[in-house]
């Protein structure tokens, strides 16, 4: 943690006096970055932050993505590495599909940078601390179920994403460790939503509702499954069902703020997604880069939700300002003291 912290202060007091790596390039380096899909909210934020990122640093930024397909996604790879871009990163949705195109990328010098789940070959892998922060959502359940009958006791369904993904069995998984702490709370249900769909995640809660009356909490691993549960739970007149959240993107803030779900992690979507473009640019223009790369997340609920909304609104509004290069704790810590002078 502490060499991370040097490493993003030492790169964000190269940009604050004007040291760039661009200067250095004949002609503006090419990153591709291949995407799991195209219409899911992080999704085109992390799109929003690479876009800036390469906005900054003046090279050509060639987004694609396998629309949920793992034919697909391999071949957008391999199209990248026929085109002799300078780095790729790459989102898997399963890394098991990508050894071949791994050492396409290899034989042709091309740096891969792996998103969320590691492959044989990365040049390093960037994620988040899906572990830590699921068993930080756990925590806040239990407290929750505690709070609702004076002991840690109930029943609790999860909305999987895209089973095979080291991001779902993370965010699921460090969640499981802490439940499994306490006897008088069961996992009923663990159930994929495919390709982290929000029609397989209204179906799935309306199907709960009946197999299980007495459902106490949802945990959804990304808010654009937890909102569609908390729609279903509103028409049904459920509002005794908990939601906990993942994600922290603007659907997800807003349903802290109407009280729709009880939490969510904030990853800072577009923060993300400069840093999985970045963090390529660098590697490209021969820059060392720490091998794997972890960003935490934060949570998010009534009581810190002034901050992160300022913070939000900001990356939606004013990105071209946004303090991308500074570590992640330390911008979460400005916005929430500004939010707590107000």
């Amino acid at each position: 943690m502490k060499h991370r912290m040097i490493f993003l202060l030492m790169l964000a007091c190269l940009l604050v006096f004007g040291v760039g790596f661009a200067a250095a390039q004949d002609e503006p380096l090419r990153i591709g970055l291949v995407q799991l899909g195209t219409d899911n909210p992080f999704w085109i934020a992390q799109v929003e932050g690479g876009n800036e990122a390469a906005r900054r640093n003046g090279f050509e930024l060639i987004v694609t993505s396998g629309e949920g397909d793992v034919t697909r996604q391999v071949e957008a790879f391999e199209d990248l590495v026929n085109q002799g871009v300078d780095a790729i990163s790459v989102n898997p949705l399963d890394t098991n599909a990508f050894g071949p195109a791994m050492e396409q990328a290899a034989a042709a010098g091309i740096p891969v940078i792996c998103l969320f789940s590691p492959m044989d070959g990365c040049a390093t892998t960037l994620g988040i601390e899906e572990r830590a922060n699921g068993a930080m959502v756990a925590q806040y359940a239990v407290q929750l179920l505690t709070e609702k009958y004076g002991e840690p006791r109930g029943e609790i369904a999860i909305l999987l994403g895209a089973l095979g993904q080291a991001i779902n069995d993370n965010r699921a998984g460090g969640f499981t460790d802490v439940i499994a702490q306490y006897p008088n709370i069961s996992v009923v249900a663990a159930e994929s939503t495919g390709n982290w769909e929000a029609d397989r995640a209204t179906a799935l809660t309306e199907n709960w509702l009946t197999a299980f009356p007495n459902l106490d909490l949802i945990y959804g691993l990304s808010d654009s499954l937890s909102a569609p549960a908390a729609t279903v739970l509103s028409r049904a007149g459920r509002d005794d069902i908990l939601i906990v959240s993942y994600d922290g993107t603007e659907v997800g803030l807003a349903g802290v703020a109407d009280g729709s779900l009880n939490s969510t992690v904030a990853l800072l979507p577009q923060y993300n997604g400069f840093w999985n473009v970045y963090a390529a640019y660098l590697i490209a223009s021969g820059i060392g880069f720490p091998n794997p790369y972890n960003s935490p997340g934060a949570m998010v609920t009534t009581e810190n939700l002034a901050g992160f909304q300022m913070l939000s609104d900001d990356l939606a509004n004013n990105i071209e300002a946004f303090p991308f290069e500074l570590p992640i704790n330390n911008v979460i810590d400005w916005y929430a003291g500004m939010a707590e002078g107000m």
